[in-house]
């Protein structure tokens, strides 16, 4: 795909010294639909900025108090709207007296329709004895009538839309009540053929339907009537003229619904009266072993469904499609790519015969199980949230037989092997091992690369391991073939040499680190070098017992390890956790720490071999701050202005309708942004210098963001295509990155991602941080959809090119009905991210922040609508923006030093506008992390004792003469300790010290490095 961009950004900047479904996250727009433009209006009360809580109200519905509407008597309205389409559900109206209606002559039907007469402006309609016709009417013994009324459209009544009104003895309306539909007014109402003909439409569907029994007794009539059918698809209603049909076969009666122009049949459904609930059938599983499975059943049909557990949740599931809580297997019938969808797995009598399901299924439960009782924890995100099994699962890209299983951040994804693999579902540690990738990630969150990612995966293995009801130590061997692994295991812990003697055997693993494998390949090895640390847990469970080992490591991996962990980090987590469970000095902790030994994983050393090295915040920009805010008010024709930070002295930059949120370079001068017709357009926005609006490409985009240095520009089409666009202005060439959901295992991939949105780089220029809209078909049912959040390696500042498109989700899993999106970076570190938060269900907004090393998430505030947040230049304010169209106001919060936690409510800062950017016109050095890694290479330092008691020595070399300052810092980020180095060792003393983690910064006249320690 060609794309043609004039080299003008390049040359402004030179010469100037930027839930579901597509409805299920309001605000995000769909593909091509422009965003409005705005006014921006400074809100100021008796000389200040006035402030603005918004609206978090939890509630799904939305009430309004004390309207008045006009009745001859003193009336006023209580109502509770739908918010999914803005119409009344509920309105209870009361006067200041109980008089009679003027003229009202004692017909109660006329009294009714007056009331609606009278509610019009609350229910949008225009005549409602044309929209609404009486079914039902029942007079009490209080005089007091009530109504039934069925919805209509053009005489043609709209399916399940009926209404309830009360009336009193005077003929005053009380109350309305239901649900109805506001339809419009280009809907046919001519059916193309006849009911008796839609009968048969569904008695031929209903033929080959396999039913269970046959009928004792006569059979009713069918039954037809025409409707107008509000279908629902994707999120999307849609109003049919459809035939509603009612048939029956056995003991069975079946509801169709069918499209009276085309006969398409739109939804069918067993509507017979069963005893729905949870059973139990005995299947066996792949091994040929006699299981007890949890099924649910509803209506006739039996579904892999366990709702037995405490977790599951019944008042909020709706079966089959969203059980929450529940333990669920789904079928993915082999499809791939863009046709991927899934099935239930059902029977019609509690009998199951698929081997592979029942294996899922079962390994799942047991999953479960061993978390909630072995270490108290409620499922994979410890709250109870649903697990998913998926089987018959292949390669996302050709359709292949798929060797592998995965996580993908919703589910555990069983494919049925190929060449090294049986059915990968007939595993138990298997199961186990990705089950617990999930649970990675709701803990330390561990880095999927390098020591932190082969952390990950032993942390898989070993939890796998402990699972498998042998107890032994191998992975894999229920399911490997032999001729692709002869040792019959995919690794083994107790020997990761599996049988092996270099990497080119399979299942060969290193076990100490002189062994350790030191390339790019595998993300640096994750799944070769797990083998070290998996050999330290044998060693250690061997001399502790299973149980005890299983106990410290879950809480290392939950308590203290944190997202780019290291080996030593490990090690020091592990002796931290046994410290805690078993106290100082005792066998466990000792045995830790010889377990370590044993691989080659050593106390002592920083720099190089040293643990992770705490991400440090860039420098602040030193020039002056201002607001980039785009305009909301209709009647401005300025669509972008520019103000201080506090709202004042606005400066209309553009009369250019905006699609997109302006993206800005680091050093304040140029943004750039996607106009309403879709062209990318570049703006000078530093103050004292005139706009000169330039189109950098007329071809048609959705958004576009430009890199902090100026040098590439990122950007999203307007149509589906599942790709980020980079281009590189020096070299004028184009990147295409295809986005993906990542998994944890080698080489597979996952569906889901239709096309991204909201993007922004990361300081550096090597990453983008994006939010997309996944779907995944569910064949007869609700559709997996949602938003989420990724990040993706577009450039390489070593090699100056463009980069490998690796990508890693900011969560691996969201709960349901959550949609995450419109991601931005902290100003001072490319590991704090902010996000709008957006819940379908509980129709909850907020903005929350995230520190990613810590995988810790906050509430900054709660919102209203999507605020698509803003850092300032040194983090500690917050910009975002509530409501809507010319009532959208930007606030800010202020921040405390953390970057995720708000001191104090929301502040307004402008009213009208929206899509807020804090920027500074200076200009900073910002250190990559390659040069940041090069520089605390040069340092080879050694802390000792590790765990310390009352003292802690930094050793350099004894040749080494060091000048520098040596910090040791608490696990809160608090400097407890500091002194300056000008000899070769220093020693701290440590003896007030609490127990805890520490770590160790040596800042040197050769560089800085890193060491952790504990007490």
């Amino acid at each position: 795909m060609k794309k043609e961009v004039k080299l003008s950004l390049l040359a402004f900047i030179i010469c100037s010294s930027s839930a579901y479904s597509q409805n299920s996250f309001p605000g995000k727009p769909k593909k091509s639909t422009a965003r409005s433009t705005m006014s921006i209006r400074p809100v100021v009360i008796d000389g200040k900025a006035s402030q603005n809580q918004g609206n978090s109200s939890s509630q799904p519905f939305a009430v309004a108090r004390s309207f008045s509407f006009g009745k001859p008597q003193d009336v006023s309205n209580s109502v509770v709207y739908n918010k999914s389409n803005g119409l009344p559900i509920f309105i209870e109206s009361s006067t200041s007296s109980i008089t009679a209606r003027r003229g009202f002559d004692g017909n109660a039907e006329r009294a009714c329709f007056q009331y609606l007469n009278e509610l019009k402006p609350l229910l949008q309609l225009d005549n409602p004895e044309q929209d609404f016709r009486v079914t039902s009417q029942e007079t009490d013994a209080q005089n007091k009538t009530r109504f039934r009324l069925e919805q209509l459209y053009k005489t043609v009544p709209v399916y399940g839309s009926e209404v309830i009104i009360h009336t009193n003895e005077w003929g005053n309306g009380e109350t309305f009540n239901g649900r109805y539909e506001k339809i419009p007014s280009t809907i046919s109402t001519d059916a193309k053929f006849s009911g008796a003909r839609a009968i048969e439409i569904a008695n031929t569907k209903l033929n080959p339907k396999k039913l269970a029994f046959a009928s004792p007794i006569p059979l009713e009539e069918s039954s037809v009537k025409l409707y107008v059918y509000p279908h629902k698809q994707k999120g999307i209603t849609s109003y049919v003229l459809t035939y509603h049909v009612i048939t029956f076969s056995k003991l069975h009666r079946w509801e169709f619904f069918i499209d009276a122009s085309s006969g398409t049949i739109l939804r069918e459904f067993d509507s017979t009266c069963f005893i729905d609930g949870a059973r139990t059938a005995t299947a066996n599983d792949l091994n040929n072993v006699s299981r007890t499975i949890n099924t649910y059943q509803i209506g006739s049909t039996y579904f892999l469904i366990d709702a037995s557990r405490t977790m599951y949740t019944p008042s909020k599931s709706v079966l089959p499609d969203d059980p929450i809580g529940a333990i669920f297997t789904i079928d993915m019938n082999s499809t791939f790519g863009k046709n991927a969808s899934f099935n239930h797995n059902v029977s019609s009598n509690n009998l199951w015969t698929d081997k592979t399901a029942v294996s899922a299924h079962v390994n799942a439960g047991i999953a479960y199980e061993y978390y909630l009782n072995k270490h108290g924890r409620n499922s994979i995100d410890g709250k109870g949230g649903t697990i998913i099994s998926a089987v018959r699962v292949v390669d996302s890209e050709t359709g292949k037989k798929l060797d592998n299983a995965f996580w993908n951040g919703k589910g555990i994804f069983y494919g049925d092997g190929d060449v090294g693999f049986k059915p990968l579902a007939g595993a138990i540690d298997v199961a186990g091992h990705e089950m617990t990738h999930g649970v990675v990630q709701n803990t330390a969150n561990l880095e999927y690369e390098g020591e932190s990612g082969a952390i990950n995966e032993s942390m898989a293995d070993v939890f796998g391991v402990l699972m498998d009801p042998d107890n032994d130590w191998r992975i894999g061997e229920d399911v490997v073939k032999t001729a692709v692994f002869p040792s019959g295991a995919l690794r083994n812990m107790e020997d990761p040499h599996n049988g092996g003697t270099s990497l080119s055997n399979n299942g060969f693993q290193p076990k100490h680190m002189n062994e350790k494998y030191a390339g790019t390949e595998d993300n640096g090895g994750v799944h070769i070098n797990s083998g070290i640390p998996n050999h330290a847990f044998f060693k250690y469970a061997t001399a502790i017992t299973r149980d005890k080992a299983a106990a410290v490591y879950y809480k290392a991996l939950d308590e203290y390890l944190t997202k780019s962990s290291q080996f030593i980090d490990l090690r020091l987590a592990v002796i931290k956790a046994a410290t805690v469970l078993h106290g100082a000095g005792s066998n466990e902790v000792t045995q830790a720490g010889l377990a370590f030994d044993a691989v080659g994983i050593v106390n002592g050393t920083g720099g190089t071999g040293g643990g992770s090295i705490p991400p440090q915040d860039y420098p602040v920009n030193p020039g002056d701050e201002y607001l980039l805010v785009t305009n909301t008010d209709p009647a401005d024709v300025n669509s972008l202005y520019r103000s201080t930070t506090s709202g004042t002295n606005l400066q209309a930059l553009t009369k250019t309708l905006i699609k997109s949120r302006p993206s800005i370079t680091d050093n304040g001068e140029i943004a750039v942004f996607v106009a309403a017709d879709g062209t990318i357009h570049a703006i000078n926005v530093k103050p004292g210098v005139a706009p000169g609006e330039t189109v950098i490409s007329s071809e048609l985009w959705d958004n576009a963001v430009v890199s902090k240095d100026g040098t590439k520009m990122a950007a999203v089409t307007t149509q589906q295509d599942t790709s980020i666009y980079v281009y590189h202005f020096a070299s004028q060439k184009w990147g295409r990155f295809k986005l993906y959901n990542p998994t944890f295992t080698q080489g597979v991939t996952a569906a889901g991602p239709v096309y991204a949105d909201g993007l922004e780089w990361d300081n550096t220029g090597e990453y983008l941080v994006y939010d997309a809209f996944n779907q995944i078909d569910n064949n007869g049912g609700n559709d997996l959809e949602y938003w989420d959040v990724g990040f993706i390696q577009v450039w390489n500042n070593n090699s100056n090119k463009f980069g490998a498109g690796t990508i890693a989700k900011l969560f691996s899993s969201l709960p349901k009905d959550v949609n995450i999106g419109n991601p931005s970076f902290s100003k001072l570190s490319s590991t704090i991210v902010a996000f709008d938060y957006f819940d379908i269900v509980a129709s909850e907004y907020a903005v929350l922040g995230y520190d990613i090393e810590k995988n810790k998430v906050n509430t900054i505030a709660n919102n209203n609508t999507l605020g698509y947040p803003s850092f300032n230049k040194d983090d500690t304010r917050l910009a975002f923006a509530t409501g809507n169209g010319a009532a959208s106001i930007i606030n800010y919060v202020p921040l405390k030093a953390d970057k995720i936690t708000s001191t104090a409510g929301p502040q307004t800062i402008l009213n009208g506008g929206k899509w807020p950017v804090y920027y500074s016109v200076g200009k900073r050095t910002i250190v990559t992390g390659t040069e940041e890694a090069k520089s605390s290479e040069s340092l080879s330092f050694s802390c000792y004792p590790n765990p310390m008691t009352n003292e802690l020595t930094i050793s350099f070399d004894e040749n080494t003469i060091v000048t520098g300052n040596v910090e040791l810092i608490n696990s809160t980020g608090a400097t407890v300790h500091q002194t300056i180095m000008n000899t070769n060792e220093t020693k701290i003393n440590t003896k007030e010290l609490s127990a805890g983690m520490y770590i160790v910064r040596v800042g040197t006249n050769k560089g800085v490095g890193f060491c952790k320690a504990i007490k």
